[in-house]
């Protein structure tokens, strides 16, 4: 991850991120990337990382997004720096503002195909309203017609049983509320998913395929701690459940995210 500041007017200086995106081979090509980059530049909302550019000349040669920069990073950093631990009104207005970025990138018809705590950027410099914004989209793709091609893709422990099985590479955007069910759990926490049981067994390759066969035959989630608030583990089991037509919408899972926070009086 490279930063470079700019200067406005000489006045004020203002820090982005510049994420490497190599293009090499059948990983994307040109063309995809600048298609890509075009749909990124229509996004305006207050809870995705904004997009404000492409470096032609990137180091090695590679082409280059400029995005906006988030002071704390990604939101696993976060919590890892935290020891883990947030606080209940935190995790659920940090929650909110993801789902708002969802529900507004499926109502532009893009889904991320990578949600997870890695990707969402954050904010936490106002102790009362920590931010939170939707970032990394260099996995989205935008839906045609009612469904999504492209194939497996995507981070292990927050992909979908339909997408792990592989019979299909046709896949509605409910494969982003099965990973935000994910995410749910990792705010809840701070942990990274299935890592206590990827330590009993010897070898990632062994892990990932005791791994696949339970999420695709559907034995298997992470273990909910019995503390959980019943209404979060009533939105984040309806979110990982194992029918996608099951599944809430980013709308409605935001409604029950405002629900949650207006019966702890949040604003």
């Amino acid at each position: 991850m490279i930063k470079i500041t700019h200067i406005i007017n000489s006045l004020a200086a203002s820090t982005v991120n510049l994420p490497r995106r190599r293009l090499i081979g059948i990983t994307m090509p040109i063309a995809d990337f600048w298609k890509e980059a075009l749909i990124l530049s229509s996004l305006h909302h207050p809870n995705v990382v904004s997009f404000y550019g492409v470096v032609r000349n990137g180091p090695d040669g590679s082409l280059a997004t400029v995005t906006e920069f988030m002071v704390n990073g990604s939101l696993k950093q976060f919590l890892q720096k935290k020891d883990r631990t947030i606080d209940r009104r935190k995790r659920l207005i940090i929650a909110m503002d993801a789902s708002f970025g969802m529900e507004y990138l499926h109502g532009k018809n893009i889904v991320h195909f990578d949600l997870k705590c890695e990707n969402l950027l954050v904010n936490m410099r106002d102790p009362h309203r920590p931010v939170c914004k939707i970032g990394d989209l260099g996995l989205s793709k935008v839906k045609q017609n009612t469904l999504v091609s492209g194939g497996v893709r995507g981070t292990l422990p927050w992909m979908t049983p339909k997408l792990l099985s592989g019979k299909s590479n046709m896949v509605t955007e409910k494969i982003d509320v099965y990973s935000f069910g994910i995410v749910m759990w990792e705010l809840l926490t701070g942990d990274e998913p299935y890592t206590d049981i990827c330590l009993k067994l010897s070898g990632y390759t062994r892990f990932s395929l005791w791994f696949v066969g339970g999420i695709v035959n559907n034995t298997l989630r992470p273990q909910i701690p019995t503390w959980c608030d019943p209404d979060w583990k009533l939105l984040m089991e309806s979110c990982w459940g194992s029918d996608p037509a099951e599944r809430p919408s980013f709308s409605e899972i935001a409604q029950k995210l405002r629900n949650m926070a207006a019966s702890m009086n949040l604003k």
